[in-house]
């Protein structure tokens, strides 16, 4: 979007993709996930309307009671942060990464003004609004888990 004619400053961006990785398999990671990812355009965009803009991700979408932001790092972002909420059995749980684009990968697009970014994990959402303690259990062939997130 970045690239595109069609970039308006300001302006707001969205979407939801599949995403793949090599990693261990295990309650919290898949191979391949879906993500919601945005992107915020606008002067005067600062840290602090990331850390806003993630916390109510986290309190309205996954319904999480504790939320905290971390610096994290990623290589096109500075700063950069990590989005954590606390699943009622399991703990902190990561539930995506953002920072605000460094310059040298907005200017080249003509871009003069902040612009936020991150990536949240769908199926790491769901599994706070399902109640689940394994996010393997998505894929589940047992309907009941499937009909109510595993509970009785």
């Amino acid at each position: 979007m970045l690239a595109s004619p069609n970039l308006k400053i300001p302006g707001k961006y969205f979407a939801i993709a599949r995403c793949f990785r090599h990693d261990v398999i295990d309650t919290t990671h898949l191979a391949d996930f879906f993500q919601t990812e945005g992107i915020i355009v606008e002067k005067g965009l600062t840290l602090k309307h990331l850390i806003g803009l993630l916390k109510l991700f986290a309190e309205e979408f996954a319904g999480a009671k504790e939320v905290k932001v971390v610096p994290g790092y990623f290589p096109f972002t500075e700063p950069s942060a990590g989005l954590y909420a606390k699943h009622p059995q399991m703990g902190w749980i990561e539930l995506g990464g953002s920072g605000i684009f460094r310059p040298e990968m907005t200017k080249p697009f003509g871009i003069e003004v902040p612009v936020l970014a991150w990536g949240i994990g769908i199926d790491r959402i769901a599994m706070f609004k399902l109640g689940l303690t394994d996010i393997r259990e998505l894929f589940s062939h047992n309907l009941q888990t499937l009909r109510v997130g595993g509970k009785e």
